[in-house]
């Protein structure tokens, strides 16, 4: 069974354990190494500490929880960009609970804040290029891949990604 909440303050360190599981499976050929390694729980700890220790009024956290299990989140800021709309910032599905319909359900919790809070306004995200597991799962959610650029990586370089948009998510 699928459930979700609103991540508080007392999930930092779990919100950081998912991030950092997830990224080392799916960004194992995008991001260093040296960082995937050694450094990312560090990172992605720190992060997420300074947005809940400071948080942003724009900002929401969901977690996703398989069978009462933790096992993915979503967080997205209302109102980042004057064009595009709002922005979900990370979503992620640990690997072993991808393929259940977590992620949809994640996305679709954002997209529903979105219209609750700013309706009529749009949502979008950015993957990167060499992801094409989260690429294909965006086509089917309906978004529309209308931007490419360079995004720098945490722990260095460089890396193309793509920014997926949905101008109605209230549709999804």
């Amino acid at each position: 069974m699928i459930d979700l909440r609103e991540a508080t303050a007392d999930d930092v360190e779990l919100i950081a354990r998912l991030h950092t599981e997830s990224w080392r499976t799916a960004y194992n050929t995008i991001l260093s190494p040296e960082f995937l390694a050694d450094g990312i729980e560090a990172d992605r700890l720190r992060t997420w500490s300074e947005r809940f220790a400071a948080p942003n009024p724009a900002m929401r956290a969901t977690l996703g929880l398989l069978d009462e299990r933790p096992m993915g989140f979503v967080c997205t800021f209302a109102d980042e960009d004057p064009r595009w709309g709002s922005l979900v910032d990370n979503l992620h599905v640990v690997p072993a609970a991808k393929g259940r319909g977590l992620g949809a359900r994640l996305l679709r919790s954002a997209a529903a804040w979105v219209d609750q809070v700013r309706s009529g306004q749009g949502l979008y995200l950015w993957v990167y290029e060499a992801n094409a597991p989260a690429a294909g799962f965006y086509d089917r959610m309906g978004g529309e891949a209308v931007e490419r650029a360079l995004h720098d990586n945490p722990g260095g370089g460089e890396a193309p990604a793509i920014r997926y948009a949905w101008a109605d998510p209230s549709r999804m």
